[in-house]
C-alpha cells in the first residue's frame, strides 16, 4: 500500500488492540548486593558510584546515522526507536514491531534526528469517530506543526496527549519564541513555527489540544518520549502543516 495513503487512512481494528495490549511494561530489577558489602554515600546500588554516567544512557544520533547516499532509512530509524523502547522499558508485540504499521516519518525535511516521529494507529474508526494512537519520539526529536480542518465529511479532528515515557512539551500558539525551553530545530525555525506557548508534560500528565483549527506541535526531552493520543478520527484529507515543505 502507498505509504502515504496508508498513513493518511489506516484503520485497525480489534486485532490492533489486541496486539497492543499483548505488550507489557518491563520494570528494572535491582541487583542485590554481594554479602557483606556495604551501600554508602559514594556508592549506588548495583556498585556503580556517584558521579558516573548512568548505565542506561540513549544516543541522540546525528542526522548522518539516518540517511544513506541522501536517501532516509527506515531500518537505521526503527532500530533507533527500538533503543528508545528498550531504555524505558517498553514492550510491544513483536507481531506490530515487525509489521508494517509500525511506521516512521521524516516529513521529507532531510533533518530526522531533529524533526521526525514513529507511531501506530491502533484504531481510526471513522464510522464511530474515535482514533488510538501511540506516538514515539527519539530525543528532541520533533513533530512539525500541523493543524487539523474538516475531511471527509466530519468535523476537525480533537485530541488529547498523555505521556507514558519520558518527557514532552506540547506547544500551541501564544507566547515568546525567546521563552521557549529548547531549541528550535534550524529547518524550521523560519516563519515556518508559530506557536510558542509550551507546557511540559512528565510520565502520566496529560494535555489537550487548546482549541479546534489551531496549529500546534510536540518537542520530545533529551531522553524521548512515549505518548498515547486520544482523539476522534483522523483524516488525512484533514491534516495540514505550516512548513509548505512537509510531506507524509
Amino acid at each position: 500500500m502507498n505509504r502515504r495513503n496508508w498513513f493518511k487512512n489506516i484503520t485497525l481494528g480489534t486485532a490492533g488492540i489486541t496486539a497492543f495490549l499483548t505488550g507489557r511494561n518491563l520494570f528494572a530489577q535491582q541487583q542485590p548486593r554481594q554479602r557483606g558489602q556495604r551501600q554508602g554515600a559514594g556508592q549506588r546500588q548495583g556498585g556503580q558510584r556517584a558521579g558516573q554516567p548512568s548505565r542506561r544512557e540513549i544516543v541522540k544520533y546525528s542526522n548522518e546515522h539516518f540517511y544513506k547516499d541522501g536517501k532516509f532509512d527506515e531500518e537505521v530509524a526503527k532500530a533507533a526507536y527500538l533503543e528508545l523502547f528498550r531504555f524505558h522499558r517498553y514492550s510491544l508485540a513483536d507481531t506490530v514491531i515487525n509489521s508494517d504499521d509500525f511506521w516512521m516519518l521524516e516529513f521529507a525535511q532531510n533533518d530526522f534526528s531533529n524533526v521526525g516521529m514513529g507511531g501506530i494507529f491502533f484504531v481510526n474508526d471513522k464510522e464511530h469517530r474515535y482514533f488510538g494512537h501511540e506516538i514515539y519520539l527519539l530525543p528532541g526529536q520533533m513533530i512539525a506543526e500541523h493543524f487539523h480542518i474538516p475531511g471527509e465529511g466530519l468535523p476537525a479532528k480533537h485530541e488529547a496527549w498523555q505521556v507514558r515515557h519520558g518527557q514532552v512539551w506540547t506547544v500551541a500558539q501564544g507566547g515568546n519564541k525567546s521563552a521557549l525551553p529548547f531549541e528550535l530545530p534550524a529547518s524550521q525555525d523560519k516563519s515556518f513555527t508559530t506557536c510558542f506557548d509550551a507546557k511540559e508534560l512528565n510520565v502520566g500528565d496529560m494535555d489537550f489540544l487548546r482549541k479546534l483549527e489551531e496549529p500546534h506541535f510536540m518537542m520530545a526531552g533529551p531522553e524521548g518520549a512515549i505518548v498515547t493520543e486520544y482523539a476522534s478520527y483522523h483524516s488525512g484529507d484533514g491534516l495540514r502543516f505550516s512548513n509548505p515543505t512537509v510531506k507524509v
